[in-house]
């Protein structure tokens, strides 16, 4: 995004710049000659001279005037760039206008049309180039780093729906130049993070004031720490993934109750039992790897357990990479002897079901 294009950049903004500096010719070409025309009309000439000389009198005295005004109204732009407030140079300027205007005006009170039209032409022009040179001005104020960049335009209704989205993209803007979409979305997340960053930090002074029976050392411990950092850190080192099978596993949906079975089904004979002794937990089953590859790494660790039953679980894990709660995973799995065969718990209920399918083999009657 160029947040510091030039009115000149681009082949329309050269055309606005050339169509603006021919209108300052135009302009000032006017209000010299309605000041020429008055100079004319309204001096006590002599009765034998000619309108063309008192023309040529009064012009270089008209267009000092104009001039003046033009080069005062420059000179002032110039020290403005510079970074002063020219004020002298800005009240010069508006007093030559001032000066040119109130000649047309007043020279031709007597005709509407024209003191409209000269006096006009004056303060328009001179309108016209304060605006144009103050966007010059800002614009090379940007390049030079002494202004900051403009905003997106967000827009009215973007404004009234979400304000403090809005205000917060405008700053991210500014600070890092981001376009209107990405500064808003920017927005939001800084704006979620942070809500959520204070509750958490609120959480850590509660736990931390708990731990000290002490009023006065608990405002110690909760003053001396760094609520929001500890807050940061903790987001850091949240489990996400972790969490989200947890809670995944959780709202499993129930198995089915027997008394729902088909009863052609529970007519038949029952097949013989994959697992021997009591049937594990129902969340002991879901945590069992299904891939070959993790249930024989587990595997591999319920070996080492089973040889060191008295090894501290935070060694064990901090031994081979992983978490506490999942060495207490893997030994309640291998506790229920679910590890014990080197198949996955769903290929030999696969092969279970391969080998009987749902048939009793059928032996002839014996002869009496």
């Amino acid at each position: 995004m160029n947040l510091t294009a030039k009115l000149g950049d681009g082949p329309h903004g050269r055309a606005a710049e050339h169509a603006a500096w021919i209108f300052y010719v135009i302009a000032a070409l006017g209000s010299t000659i309605g000041q020429i025309w008055v100079g004319v009309q309204t001096p006590p000439w002599p009765d034998g001279l000619d309108w063309w000389w008192r023309a040529a009198l009064v012009a270089p005295f008209a267009a000092v005037i104009d001039l003046g005004g033009v080069v005062t109204a420059v000179l002032a732009d110039w020290r403005q760039r510079l970074g002063e407030a020219a004020y002298g140079w800005r009240v010069l300027s508006a007093v030559s206008v001032t000066v040119g205007v109130a000649i047309n005006v007043i020279g031709h009170h007597d005709v509407p049309y024209l003191a409209a039209v000269f006096g006009g032409l004056g303060v328009f022009a001179y309108s016209v180039w304060q605006m144009h040179s103050a966007a010059r001005r800002r614009d090379a104020l940007r390049a030079a780093g002494k202004l900051a960049d403009t905003a997106p335009v967000y827009g009215l209704a973007q404004w009234w729906r979400e304000p403090a989205v809005t205000r917060r993209a405008r700053s991210l803007a500014l600070a890092h130049r981001l376009p209107l979409h990405e500064s808003l979305d920017a927005a939001r997340q800084q704006l979620r993070d942070e809500k959520r960053r204070v509750a958490l930090a609120t959480h850590v002074e509660t736990l931390i004031r708990s731990r000290h029976d002490d009023p006065v050392r608990a405002d110690i411990a909760a003053t001396t720490l760094d609520l929001d950092a500890v807050a940061a850190a903790l987001e850091a080192q949240a489990d996400v993934p972790g969490w989200a099978r947890v809670i995944g596993a959780d709202l499993l949906p129930p198995a089915s109750p027997d008394g729902d079975a088909d009863p052609d089904v529970k007519r038949k004979p029952a097949a013989p039992r994959a697992l021997a002794g009591p049937m594990p937990p129902a969340d002991v089953l879901r945590r069992v790897p299904q891939d070959q590859a993790s249930y024989d790494r587990w595997r591999q660790l319920w070996a080492e357990l089973k040889a060191d039953p008295d090894i501290e679980p935070a060694e064990f894990a901090q031994r081979h990479g992983i978490s506490l709660r999942q060495v207490q995973w893997i030994r309640r799995t291998g506790n229920s002897g679910l590890l014990d065969s080197p198949l996955t718990l769903i290929d030999r209920i696969a092969q279970l079901a391969t080998t009987t399918n749902g048939h009793v083999p059928h032996h002839p009657a014996s002869a009496s």
